[in-house]
């Protein structure tokens, strides 16, 4: 399969009603999303993504519009805090006057280092949503030799 990540274009489709994207003509605008906040999540995106995990092109666009989603989220909540950034996970358990709220991290996500960073919104939820089921058994045998 010959896979290709979606573009500006069809990134602010997809999330058509997800994300404050700028005005036109006021794309320098840090109160909104801009297209170089597309573009970085997109690439940052590409390093990790393995679209042969899918069985079609459409199925792999689909889950990497999340993957590039939870990267955009992540990015400008970074950006927002600059040098007093700290990384976040999903809420286990905190109270305010008397009133308590507790989420369960699965112990998959906690365990695995490379799927903790995604937990860290919603984004990042679906997306594994999509993905986990497709690594399980799915391995690769690759012909080679070992040295004694």
């Amino acid at each position: 399969m010959s896979w290709t990540a979606p573009t500006i274009a069809e990134f602010k489709a997809f999330f058509v009603r997800d994300f404050p994207y700028a005005p036109s003509g006021d794309e320098g605008n840090l109160e909104y999303i801009l297209d170089a906040d597309i573009t970085k999540a997109i690439a940052e995106g590409q390093i990790n993504f393995n679209e042969d995990l899918f069985a079609t092109e459409a199925q792999a666009t689909l889950a990497f519009m999340y993957l590039a989603a939870c990267l955009l989220v992540t990015n400008i909540l970074n950006s927002s805090n600059g040098l007093s950034a700290q990384a976040k996970f999903a809420i286990q358990a905190a109270s305010v006057d008397g009133v308590s709220q507790s989420f369960a991290i699965p112990e998959d996500f906690l365990k695995d280092s490379s799927f903790s960073i995604y937990a860290g919104n919603a984004y990042g939820v679906k997306y594994l949503s999509l993905v986990i089921p497709l690594c399980i058994g799915n391995i690769t045998i690759t012909q080679g030799y070992t040295t004694p």
